[in-house]
């Protein structure tokens, strides 16, 4: 019982720690973070965009290799005699 309430105990001040760090926390520090997030996510949705179109590029070209017409036979020519 006594081993339960010091591991809620301690549960309870871990999960306090981000809490009290946030209230706590330099608003220059907040804003740099919410900075770096929002330019790792315009990074990323760049990332997803040219993925995209490099899917999109590759498909197309597998496309007009699968639909390319055969090469003409070539003419039968009779020689002379």
């Amino acid at each position: 019982m006594r081993l339960r309430l010091t591991t809620l105990a301690a549960f309870a001040i871990i999960a306090s720690a981000p809490a009290s760090a946030q209230l706590s926390g330099n608003p220059n520090t907040l804003n740099n973070t919410n900075d770096r997030l929002s330019t790792q996510s315009e990074i990323r949705g760049i990332r997803e965009q040219q993925q995209f179109e490099n899917n999109q590029t590759r498909m197309q070209i597998q496309r007009n290799q699968d639909f390319q017409a055969p090469p003409a036979a070539a003419p039968i020519v009779v020689p002379r005699r």
